[in-house]
């Protein structure tokens, strides 16, 4: 699902990185991405017994889901909503190239909800050649905030 209508992360081996940054999807338009598949499974030529719902989101498509955080976090609470989407939160994932502030925020928003980071490299002097905000947020940084949310999450289970 994407987040955004491009993207200021600038991520060098990303076409979305390279058209630069338009906005912010709504929340609305965000959940109309995931209406419009739902429609799509629903209608699509199956017998009765085998019509298809969306059963997983990943926030991981156009633009970066953090830098849109409160958009994505409304978006997210209406896919766990009972009485919406009703996905339990363990199906929904957002991705992250890395925004530590907001990835140690994450948990206490949206709950059970997955968080994936996106490293894209295995040194942060190669990171800062492909990913122009890693200098901001340093491997040492990323990994510590990831062990944090993965503590909260082991705490609420």
């Amino acid at each position: 699902v994407s987040s955004q209508a491009g993207c200021k992360m600038g991520c060098t081996f990303c076409a979305t990185g390279q058209l630069g940054y338009e906005a912010n999807l709504t929340r609305g338009e965000i959940l109309q991405q995931i209406a419009h598949a739902q429609i799509f499974l629903k209608s699509s030529n199956n017998s009765e017994d085998e019509r298809r719902s969306v059963t997983n989101i990943v926030f991981m498509g156009m633009g970066e889901p953090l830098n849109n955080y409160a958009n994505v976090v409304a978006a997210g609470k209406v896919l766990v909503d009972v009485k919406r989407f009703n996905l339990s939160p363990g199906r929904v994932t957002v991705s992250t190239v890395g925004v530590v502030n907001r990835m140690k925020s994450i948990h206490a928003d949206l709950p059970g909800v997955s968080l994936a980071l996106s490293l894209h490299a295995p040194s942060q002097d190669l990171r800062q050649k492909i990913i122009p905000t890693a200098k901001a947020y340093p491997l040492h940084k990323l990994m510590g905030a990831l062990k944090e949310h993965l503590r909260q999450r082991e705490k609420s289970f």
